[in-house]
């Protein structure tokens, strides 16, 4: 789980900074992707997509992250 956080968080902070729009804050780029990281790693198993410790679910955390704070990123840009 710690791992999962950790990617999540660093995913968070390289989609924060490959923003086009640039307007997610540091604080919400590493929330957003901790979250979206834990929630596509453990969904993905939970729906049993992939099992613990395949490779699919690094991806799935990895994309989750991006995905989640490129989403925050448009929604509260304006």
């Amino acid at each position: 789980m710690l791992g999962t956080l950790v990617v999540g968080v660093l995913v968070g902070l390289a989609a924060r900074s490959l923003h086009p729009a640039g307007r997610v804050s540091l604080l919400a780029a590493m929330l957003f992707g901790a979250l979206g990281a834990l929630a596509a790693f453990y969904g993905g198993q939970g729906l049993r997509w992939f099992v613990a410790g395949q490779m699919a679910g690094w991806f799935a955390a990895i994309l989750g992250a991006g995905v989640l704070v490129g989403v925050w990123g448009v929604v509260m840009g304006r």
